[in-house]
């Protein structure tokens, strides 16, 4: 859900960008109602929050209370549904009773007329009806308006989150019943979990040890024992190796890449770097002699937010044509730096571009014989210079014309 949250608002301004004079005041309202929910949806769960983080959520709120009016029409209940359908029912039946008792002698044109005004009249009905009965009075939407409270009162809410809970039930039972023979599955699942246990307790000794001093002192034996730092600093990680990419002409064939774009920009890469610092060969013929690994996923360490000395590793991925899990293909969306502060508008330096191919390549030319890790990547043109649309609040992109 978290990661639904951080994608829906550009897809839903990217779905409602072109409206025309007549939609332009209710598209704009929807946009800000999913801006506003999803504001409020990231800032909740903050692992400590401040009075301007809670004047934010408050604020957040009101917007999307203000704005909420434009989905009315969509929160018909089954009941409000059958209620509308007997009303309809009920008023075709009396419709049809009073035409009956009125004057026959009537043309056809006269009473397909008159079928089209009770028809109308009906639908208008129908209408009122279930804008009347619509609302949004919920419980799930009246919490929303005590969580601010809650944390003035009561602290973080992520503390009172159901997803421990669930997540607990995945770590203790299900990993341990997949580890099991299925025979007497408790007793192996308490074991399976007690080990995890104890060992993780004892990793966070060591690393709390080795944070506070740089020598750990054994009781009774007046030895001192210096400890080493675990905790360096994560680094990118290339994961789920692919088949039959040996060379770069196979690589491209695996991921349906032209192999002409992937020479051009591999030399382009070779050409900007200094020339200390090239580790590959600048001519094309060698390039596709070097053997070359492909890989679908790249894991990205990234600190947690409020608390920097913890990373979650964000997993980007690019499988080219192939699906991935049992769906469409994977190619992500990646942030490349290629500028400063200064540059791109209110990205800052930032690119966007999607993942076109991740490989190793070693250059067996060489003595070092170095393994380089590039990665391919289809950049996008940023549009009004990269600033934030005044209406939508997003800073909108465009494929390249001469890419």
């Amino acid at each position: 859900m978290h990661d639904l949250s951080r994608s829906i608002s550009a897809v839903w301004a990217s779905t409602l960008r072109n409206p025309d004079r007549s939609q332009y005041q209710d598209f704009t309202s929807a946009v800000k109602w999913i801006s506003a929910l999803v504001d409020f949806t990231l800032m909740a769960p903050y692992r400590s929050h401040t009075p301007d983080t809670l004047s934010y959520m408050e604020s957040y709120l009101q917007t999307f209370h203000r704005t909420k009016v434009i989905f009315l029409e969509f929160r018909t209940l089954k009941a409000t549904r059958a209620q509308a359908n007997r009303q309809d029912r009920e008023l075709r039946e009396l419709m049809a009773d009073q035409r009956a008792k009125e004057v026959r002698h009537r043309t056809v044109a006269h009473r397909r007329r008159l079928a089209d005004q009770d028809r109308v009249e009906r639908s208008d009905r129908r209408a009122d009806l279930i804008r009347r009965e619509n609302h949004f009075n919920s419980m799930k939407m009246h919490y929303l308006t005590h969580f601010a409270s809650h944390v003035r009162s009561f602290g973080s809410i992520s503390m009172y989150s159901t997803e421990i809970g669930e997540l607990a039930h995945k770590d203790q039972i299900k990993d341990g019943y997949r580890r099991s023979n299925k025979n007497e599955a408790a007793r192996q699942i308490l074991s399976h979990y007690g080990r995890q246990h104890a060992l993780g307790i004892r990793l966070q000794t060591i690393e709390a040890l080795s944070k506070v001093e740089s020598v750990i002192v054994v009781e009774d034996s007046g030895m001192e024992m210096p400890t080493v730092r675990s905790h360096s600093t994560p680094r990118r990680v290339l994961k789920a190796r692919m088949k039959n990419t040996s060379r770069l002409t196979k690589l491209c064939t695996a991921l349906d890449i032209y192999y002409s774009n992937m020479m051009t920009e591999i030399l382009r890469f070779i050409r900007q770097t200094a020339a200390d610092d090239r580790g590959l060969p600048a001519d094309p013929a060698e390039l596709g002699l070097l053997p070359v690994e492909g890989f679908a996923q790249l894991g990205i360490p990234v600190p947690d937010f409020q608390e920097t000395d913890r990373v979650q590793i964000d997993r980007a991925r690019s499988t080219g044509t192939k699906a991935f899990r049992h769906g469409g293909s994977r190619n992500n969306w990646v942030s490349v730096q290629t500028g400063g502060e200064a540059n791109y508008g209110d990205l800052r330096g930032p690119m966007v571009a999607r993942l076109l191919a991740l490989f190793k390549i070693r250059n067996i030319l060489s003595e070092a014989a170095a393994v380089h890790r590039p990665a391919l990547g289809g950049i996008l043109d940023l549009i009004n210079g990269g600033t934030f649309h005044i209406h939508s609040r997003h800073i909108r992109v465009g494929n390249r014309i001469n890419s």
